[in-house]
C-alpha cells in the first residue's frame, strides 16, 4: 500500500528551520527554493512523539470503540460524505468550519469536524471516496440535532491531528450504509429526526432562489418521491444539491425516464404537512447498484406507475381543511407559537375592527430571480420608488394589503395581520382599487361602507401564531394565511359536524328504534338516558340547546326573551338574526310565549 502524507506532501514544498529559512528539499518536485515571499501555508503537524519516546507505532482503532479516555489512536476509513465550507461569528469572531463523515471497514461511523486553521488547512485536501489514516484529536459528544450517523462521539481535529492519504484501499472498505424507511412511516416519525428513503422520482420542479432572513439567498428544488407504501413525500433540495443532483434527476425525468433516489441523512419538516428536506451532510445516490433499487424499478414497471398513491405533503389550502379548530382564547391558554415551530390553527370569528388608515403599502413590482418582489419601496420626491431590495429606483409600483384587524369570537379577541390575498377575499377589491376610492376620488362615504359591509361578518380564519422579539419582549403575532367567509349552509354543516362528535362521547344513547325514543326536533330532553337528536336535526339540536337547554339539566331558568336589533345583532348573546334563520322551524313568528321561549318548546322547570 502506498501512503501519502499530507504532512509530508507539505514537507516537500519546504522546510522551515529554526531560523526561519526555508530551502526546498532534495526531492523538492517543484524545483528551486521557495521564496520568504510565497509562504503562505502553514507546515502539518507530524505525529514523531513516539520515536521520541520509543513508542511502538499506534495500531489501527475500529471506530465503534473510540471515546474520550483513549489518548492514542489511529483510524482508518473511507470519507462518504463532505459539507461545504462555512462561516459563522461567535463570541471569539469571525470562525469557520466544516464537517466530513468517515465510515471504516468494520462498518463503524464517525463525524469529524475541522474548524479554522485546520478548516483551511485539510478542507482542498478531503475528498469523498478517499481512504485516510487518521490519529489524534479531541473527542466530543456528538450532536445529535444534526448528526444522523450511529455514534455517541464526533471527532474535532486540532494541531496535533495527523491525516495520512491511503491510496488503492477503495476497494476494500463496504458500501455505504442506509436504514431505509417507508414514505408512511413518516406521518409517526418525529419533526427533525433524520430519515433514509429510497425509491421512484415521479416529478422535479425548477431551481428556484429563496431569500433567507438575514438576507442571504438560497438556491431551492422540490421534487416528489414515492415508494411500494402507498405514499408519497416532498423532497426539498437546498443549495449545492439544486445543481449537481437536482440538475440530474431535471434531465432524467424530462426525457421520460423516472430515476430511483437513494437518500441518506435528510430530516423531515413540518413544511407543507410532512416534507424531507436536505441539510449540508446528506447524502444522494441517483439510481443507487442495489437490490432494493432493481426491485423498485420492476415494481415500477409492473402497474407502480399507475397505482394509488396519497401525499403525505399539501398545499396551504389543503392543510388548513385539516387543522384543528380552536378559540381565541386557546392561543393564550394552550401558549400556542411559543415553541421553535409555528402553530397553525383555525378560528371562527368576526371581524371587529380594522385600522383603515395604514391599510396598504405601496410595492415594489420588479422582478427578482423570476419572482414579483412585492417589497415596500419609498418615494424619491422625483417621480421615482426606490426599493432597498433590489436595489434600484422605478417609476412603477402598486398597492398592496397589510391589513392590521382585530377578530373576535365568544371567548376572546385578538389583532392579527393580514396580507394581499387575505385583502382581496375580505373586501372583494384589489389595494389599489381601494386606495384610489379613498384617495384619489377621495369618496369618504364609499370607503366608510366598504369597511362597514367586513365587520361582524362571520368567516373561517386560518392563522399563522409565533412568538416574535421585539426590544427584548416576547409577543405573540398572529397571521392570517386564509379566509373564508361563511353563509347559513356553511354555519349547518359545521353545526351537524360539532353535534356529532358530541354524540360519539354519549355513553348510552337511545336509538330511533328504542320505544323510548321520541323524536323531538325543538328539544333535547337531558335528563335521564339522554334522548339526542340525529346529526339530520342539527340545527334544531343547536338551536335547543341554547334555548331549551336551561331546566333539568343546568337547573337554571330559561334565558329572557330575545329581540333583533336595527343592525341584526340579537341584543342578549351577539348573535345575528342570520344565525337564528337556519332553523326557522325553531325561531317562527308564533315562538314568542311568557316564558320567552318558543311555542312547542316546553322548558322544563327546576325540579
Amino acid at each position: 500500500m502506498q501512503q501519502l502524507s499530507l504532512d509530508d506532501y507539505q514537507n516537500q514544498r519546504f522546510v522551515v528551520t529554526a531560523t526561519g529559512d526555508a530551502f526546498g528539499s532534495s526531492g523538492n518536485t517543484y524545483g528551486n527554493p521557495v521564496a520568504h515571499s510565497n509562504l503562505h501555508s502553514t507546515p502539518m503537524h507530524v505525529d514523531r512523539s513516539h520515536m521520541a519516546r520509543k513508542e511502538s507505532p499506534l495500531c489501527i482503532t475500529p471506530i465503534s470503540t473510540l471515546n474520550p479516555y483513549q489518548t492514542r489512536w489511529k483510524i482508518k476509513a473511507m470519507v462518504t460524505a463532505k459539507a461545504d465550507l462555512k462561516h459563522f461569528t461567535s463570541a471569539k469572531g469571525p470562525e469557520k468550519v466544516f464537517p466530513f463523515d468517515l465510515l471504516d471497514a468494520q462498518g463503524g461511523e464517525v463525524r469529524a469536524y475541522c474548524f479554522n486553521v485546520q478548516a483551511d488547512q485539510y478542507f482542498d485536501l478531503i475528498e469523498v471516496d478517499k481512504v485516510y489514516l487518521i490519529s489524534k484529536g479531541s473527542l466530543k459528544p456528538a450532536q445529535k440535532t444534526f448528526n444522523p450517523l450511529k455514534n455517541d462521539y464526533d471527532i474535532v481535529v486540532d494541531h496535533r491531528t495527523s491525516i495520512e492519504i491511503c491510496c488503492g484501499d477503495e476497494s476494500s472498505f463496504p458500501m455505504q450504509h442506509y436504514n431505509f424507511r417507508q414514505i408512511r412511516e413518516i406521518e409517526n416519525m418525529d419533526i427533525v429526526a433524520f430519515v433514509d428513503l429510497v425509491g421512484i422520482i415521479t416529478s422535479v420542479g425548477p431551481s428556484t432562489i429563496m431569500m433567507r432572513k438575514d438576507g442571504t439567498e438560497a438556491k431551492k428544488r422540490t421534487l416528489q418521491l414515492k415508494d411500494m407504501s402507498g405514499r408519497s413525500v416532498e423532497i426539498i433540495f437546498w443549495g449545492k444539491f439544486c445543481d449537481a443532483e437536482g440538475k440530474q434527476l431535471q434531465l432524467l425525468s424530462d426525457s421520460g425516464s423516472n430515476p430511483i433516489l437513494a437518500l441518506k441523512g435528510g430530516r423531515i419538516s413540518d413544511f407543507s404537512g410532512r416534507s424531507v428536506v436536505t441539510i449540508s451532510s446528506t447524502q444522494l445516490k441517483v439510481n443507487p447498484d442495489m437490490p432494493v433499487a432493481e426491485r423498485l424499478k420492476q415494481w415500477y414497471l409492473a402497474g407502480g406507475k399507475i397505482a394509488p398513491s396519497v401525499s403525505l405533503s399539501q398545499d396551504i389550502s389543503s392543510i388548513s381543511r385539516i387543522y384543528v379548530q380552536k378559540t381565541i382564547a386557546q392561543i393564550k391558554d394552550e401558549n400556542l407559537g411559543r415553541s421553535d415551530k409555528p402553530d397553525f390553527i383555525t378560528v371562527r370569528a368576526v371581524i371587529s375592527h380594522v385600522k383603515a388608515d395604514n391599510f396598504c403599502y405601496p410595492a415594489c413590482t420588479l422582478e427578482l430571480n423570476g419572482k414579483r418582489c412585492n417589497r415596500k419601496v419609498t418615494n424619491n420626491g422625483d417621480g421615482t420608488w426606490y426599493c432597498d431590495r433590489c436595489n434600484q429606483s422605478s417609476e412603477n409600483y402598486e398597492y398592496r394589503y397589510m391589513l392590521v384587524c382585530q377578530i373576535k369570537d365568544h371567548t376572546a379577541a385578538t389583532y392579527a395581520l393580514g396580507f394581499q390575498e387575505v385583502g382581496e377575499k375580505i373586501f372583494g377589491l384589489t389595494a389599489q382599487e381601494l386606495f384610489m376610492i379613498r384617495n384619489v376620488e377621495q369618496d369618504e362615504a364609499r370607503f366608510a361602507e366598504i369597511m362597514g359591509t367586513v365587520l361582524l361578518r362571520e368567516c373561517l380564519f386560518k392563522l399563522r401564531i409565533k412568538a416574535e422579539t421585539f426590544n427584548g419582549e416576547q409577543r405573540v403575532k398572529c397571521c392570517i394565511v386564509g379566509v373564508e367567509k361563511l353563509d347559513a349552509s356553511d354555519i349547518n354543516h359545521h353545526l351537524s359536524q360539532e353535534l356529532d362528535s358530541i354524540l360519539k362521547d354519549v355513553s348510552h344513547p337511545i336509538l330511533k328504534e328504542d320505544p323510548s325514543y321520541t323524536p323531538n326536533v325543538e328539544y333535547a330532553n337531558f335528563e335521564g338516558k339522554q334522548t339526542m337528536l340525529t346529526s339530520s336535526n342539527a340545527c334544531g339540536y343547536a338551536t335547543g340547546v341554547r334555548v331549551a337547554g336551561y331546566g333539568r339539566f343546568n337547573r337554571m331558568p330559561p334565558p329572557p326573551p330575545v329581540s333583533a336589533s336595527s343592525n341584526g345583532f340579537i341584543s342578549n348573546d351577539g348573535f345575528t338574526e342570520k344565525s337564528i334563520s337556519i332553523c326557522p322551524s325553531i325561531f317562527n313568528s308564533e315562538r314568542k310565549n311568557a316564558s320567552g321561549c318558543s311555542k312547542g318548546l316546553q322548558p322544563s322547570g327546576p325540579v
